[in-house]
């Protein structure tokens, strides 16, 4: 029985990940904050490989909210766990991030040492081969350039693998746009609107997560499209990013005359990505990318 409000609240979504879900949760547990002063907000969008059933039943000895909703994307997901989140601040992470022991106590300890609203982006690691506990030598971070502690980061770094904001801010700003409903840029288009109001995001080394997803470079590729698509709805939004989407001349006038699966695309397909040249092999994954990115965005 908790007797105080929690702190702070993490929050995210989840759907068709009941495996690693039950990683990433019992990780928690690890947690050096007190389990009375943060709580876990779970939303899945009506998961069928029994991750309901698995929530349901699941007692943790932190403070856990699971909720069940349609899936209406990733957006309305995180939407929903803040607004019933109980904590004044949050710390949005992803149903795939195992937590660092540290991390839900460094996100919280930088919020009431700063004298303003702020955001802080913490480190993912991401992983070359699926183990745990982690091994340095498996990891690299998704932010690749090198920053210090407590750098100024641009709106592009807000990340959700790994973030946090007051709850009163994040309500100023209507959250996210529920129209990203597909893959990508949700998070992007929030610190934009964010960098706007003059918010700055702050970079908090010591506050790690541990992704738990090898992805693949065909998968990356599959992706893009995708990603290209909700591209399309942020530059709606957003024109003046047009430019930072990729939309400059030259792409606009070389894309239209390169046919999915017609000679140049074959060629780069077979000649180039499945090569055993490295930089033929790195030339075709960046062009496959690219078309498929640009197939989502343009089409």
């Amino acid at each position: 029985m908790f007797h105080q409000k929690p702190y702070i609240s993490v929050v995210f979504g989840t759907f068709q990940q009941v495996d690693i879900l039950k990683k990433v949760l019992a990780e928690f547990e690890c947690q050096t904050l007190a389990p009375d002063e943060f709580e876990v907000v779970v939303v899945d969008s009506s998961s069928s490989d029994g991750t309901q059933e698995f929530l349901n039943s699941y007692r943790p000895a932190y403070c856990f909210l699971p909720i069940i909703q349609k899936n209406l994307g990733k957006a309305s997901a995180r939407n929903r766990a803040i607004q019933e989140a109980k904590g004044d601040i949050i710390l949005i992470t992803d149903a795939d991030m195992i937590p660092h022991p540290d991390l839900v106590k460094t996100h919280l300890e930088a919020h009431q040492k700063s004298k303003n609203r702020s955001c802080y982006e913490g480190v993912t690691l991401n992983m070359t081969a699926l183990h745990w506990p982690p091994e340095t030598k498996k990891l690299y971070p998704y932010i690749q350039r090198t920053y210090s502690e407590g750098a100024r980061l641009g709106w592009y770094y807000f990340l959700t693998g790994n973030v946090s904001l007051p709850k009163s801010l994040f309500q100023d700003l209507e959250g996210f746009d529920p129209d990203f409903t597909g893959y990508g840029w949700e998070d992007l288009e929030l610190g934009y609107r964010l960098s706007q109001k003059k918010y700055p995001l702050y970079y908090l080394k010591p506050a790690i997560n541990y992704h738990y997803h090898v992805v693949t470079q065909e998968e990356e590729i599959s992706r893009c499209k995708k990603k290209g698509e909700s591209a399309k709805i942020l530059l709606s939004k957003h024109p003046e990013l047009k430019l930072f989407l990729g939309l400059n001349p030259l792409s606009i006038w070389i894309f239209p005359k390169i046919s999915f699966q017609g000679p140049f695309y074959r060629w780069v397909l077979e000649s180039c990505f499945n090569s055993k040249n490295s930089l033929k092999k790195k030339f075709g994954f960046w062009f496959l990318k690219e078309y498929h990115y640009l197939s989502g965005l343009l089409k």
